[in-house]
């Protein structure tokens, strides 16, 4: 067994443990799931419902000031929620109990921020018992979203400094946290108590919970509040899988999965109390020690020590938005299309991960009607497409050699590999044939994805873990096989291979040629991914005061500072050129700034035609109209960061369209 560039990131004296002969003893322990774990990652779909004080006061994160009398919904129904994420596909729903504001869903001894101090059910409501109750009269596995990390009702309750409210979750919010402990000594142990004690009556109060979802777990644990309610919950419910401990997040909120994806990881500490590791090819912020998820990319590690199912949460991956419901033009929430939704499945579940898509309620209650029924679309499209394989296999096969065949040759144009994950995950390289013309060839894999860097937009044949779905080049047999070319242990392990013939995923824009954001890209990299016609806030495009029928928004990524689209126009003839009105959507006041570059491709060469001057949030659009000197087959749009926060350049191209020959 050879193990080559798909793990170069082993230590040489581990690459001589890992090189043993399928005949030799490893002289390692692979790591290996619990049955919960297993269990988990069988759920594959999740629902995420983000209901709290937020919805009401158009808050993300909560500052825990806003009066609990605000909370009011005149309709709420929790097997509304439920059957939409059963219609859905989920298995689990996953409530947030409790938000970082410290507000509480149901009637909390620990404080007074709760429902029963709101108008809800003249204060004698329970919302979590509600959920959970209809989670178990409709088979859904009922989860809580809760945090010991921040509290901020709790936090800043006996403050006595001057708060700037509403607080600002990326400035003032931290800062006022950091202010009332510096001011308070003893305020860390009263928080530790009302967490436990909080996670005592959530894990004792309601029955058997199959997951909580411990937002921000292991931030620094200054005074052991992590490894407290860790424990609480292992003594209390030691069946429930726990965030943290039992699953990991995959270092973004857009439904994205680094691939090779390992479920093994080693941790900072060298315990199951910690945060997993960076290996040399990872990105991780060092700065990053008080919970924020998004900045950690972790492979994991074919060797680890520990297992963490990948938890894929989906702020903007599934809608436009935040994670609460908002109805005005700051946040406005709303579906985003079918062919988003399946590219999400894909890269998530396909990759073998979990992934908990958000579906959260109104101020009436109820989850919207929008997402009622692109929740039941999307549900019986994933039902449609693997309902019905053409084979399966039906038991589980060890060797480095599965074969699959029928009685007639079919199309095919889909394979799902499953390892048998309870012995390890083993596959780090393999290859899918099939027998045609009497030959085996190898079959082209076509998993085009909706990704940025370091996340692979195209996976290959890889590790597979828990499951992956590879779409091929379509072809007509009755045979296919599954050969494992590099593992780190034998015997590989197949838990399941299926075949299918899988109907093509079909985008469809908002606009039609010759407006760009028409076309499909054929690359594309931006913060929370490139918006066509509507951005996030779900309103039209607008530059300083004036707003346009069509564009595109294309902000700097973080990392690289750089955001782009790049589009095949070889098939247009007639295009001459393009003309847009560039510029910044600057919906939140940070006046960031950004560089726009028109860069085409012929014979083998880029050339960049336009590069504008540094535009910021207080600069009305640029018109611009650009002639192609000679003709193109590709043209890429890219936005570069001016210079200060990529998040606040909201980089707009509005109503960019091609120029046609008349």
């Amino acid at each position: 067994m050879k193990i080559k560039s798909a793990l170069i990131l082993l230590l040489p004296i581990v690459l001589s443990a890992v090189s043993a002969t399928a005949q030799d003893s490893p002289s390692f322990e692979l790591a290996k799931p619990s049955a919960k774990q297993i269990a988990f990652a069988d759920w594959e779909v999740g629902a995420f419902i983000h209901f709290d004080l937020n919805t009401f006061t158009g808050q993300e994160h909560g500052d825990g000031q806003e009066s609990p009398s605000q909370f009011n919904p005149t309709e709420l129904d929790a097997e509304q929620w439920v059957l939409t994420a059963k219609s859905l596909g989920a298995k689990y729903a996953c409530l947030t109990v409790r938000h970082e504001g410290g507000f509480c869903l149901w009637p909390s001894k620990t404080t007074d921020y709760t429902i029963a101090n709101s108008p809800y059910k003249e204060g004698k409501g329970d919302i979590v018992r509600e959920f959970v109750e209809a989670c178990r009269k409709h088979d859904m596995v009922p989860a809580f979203y809760h945090t010991a990390a921040f509290d901020a009702n709790a936090t800043l309750k006996d403050y006595k400094g001057k708060l700037d409210l509403p607080l600002d979750w990326m400035t003032t919010w931290g800062k006022a946290m950091s202010s009332a402990h510096k001011n308070d000594p003893g305020l860390k142990e009263r928080l530790k108590k009302i967490q436990v004690e909080q996670m005592r009556e959530l894990l004792t109060e309601y029955g058997p919970i199959g997951f909580m979802w411990s937002d921000h777990w292991n931030a620094q644990d200054p005074n052991g509040v992590w490894r407290a309610v860790t424990d609480l919950a292992e003594e209390l419910q030691p069946e429930m899988v726990f965030m943290g401990t039992d699953t990991w997040v995959p270092g973004n909120e857009t439904g994205h999965v680094v691939y090779p994806m390992w479920n093994a990881v080693n941790t900072v500490d060298g315990t199951n109390y910690s945060r997993p590791a960076p290996t040399k090819n990872d990105i991780t912020d060092k700065k990053n020690d008080y919970g924020l998820l998004e900045t950690d990319v972790l492979t994991g590690h074919p060797l680890g020590k520990f297992w963490r199912v990948r938890e894929c949460t989906t702020n903007s991956g599934f809608h436009y938005g935040g994670w609460f419901w908002h109805p005005d033009s700051v946040k406005a929430t709303f579906p985003k299309k079918l062919w988003e939704h399946l590219d999400l499945y894909y890269r998530t579940v396909g990759l073998g991960a979990n992934t908990i898509i958000n579906l959260p309620p109104d101020d009436r209650g109820l989850i919207p009607e929008d997402f009622v029924t692109a929740a039941k679309v999307f549900g019986d499209e994933i039902k449609e497409r693997f309902s019905n394989p053409i084979a399966q296999t039906n038991k589980i096969h060890k060797g480095d050699t599965l074969e699959l065949s029928w009685a007639k040759p079919k199309v095919i144009n889909t394979i799902v590999t499953m390892e048998n994950i309870a012995n390890g995950q083993k596959v780090a390289k393999y290859v899918l044939e099939a027998f045609v013309d009497k030959k085996w060839q190898e079959l082209k894999p076509r998993n085009k994805l909706i990704g940025f860097k370091p996340y692979n937009s195209s996976p290959g044949y890889q590790t597979i873990g828990h499951k992956k779905i590879d779409r091929v080049e379509p072809v007509t047999t009755n045979r296919i096989r599954f050969r494992s070319l590099e593992s780190i242990v034998h015997p590989v392990e197949i838990r399941q291979m299926s075949v299918f013939n899988c109907p093509p995923v079909v985008k469809n824009f908002d606009s039609k040629f010759p407006f760009l954001s028409g076309l499909e890209s054929i690359s594309e990299s931006a913060h929370n991914g490139v918006k066509r016609d509507k951005n996030y806030i779900g309103e039209n495009i607008v530059i300083n005061g004036k707003a346009f029928q069509k564009g595109l928004m294309v902000c700097p990524v973080g990392k690289t500072s750089e955001g782009h689209i790049e589009f095949n126009i070889s098939q247009y003839q007639d295009v001459k050129g393009i003309t847009a009105t560039i510029g910044i959507d600057d919906m939140v006041n940070h006046n960031g700034s950004v560089v726009f570059i028109v860069r085409t491709y012929q014979n083998g060469l880029w050339t960049d035609l336009y590069t504008s001057e540094t535009l910021t949030g207080n600069d009305d659009g640029v018109d611009i109209d650009i002639d192609f000197p000679h003709p193109t087959s590709k043209v890429r749009l890219i936005t570069t960061d001016g210079g200060d926060n990529a998040n606040s350049d909201h980089a707009v191209w509005g109503n960019i369209q091609f120029k046609l020959e008349e």
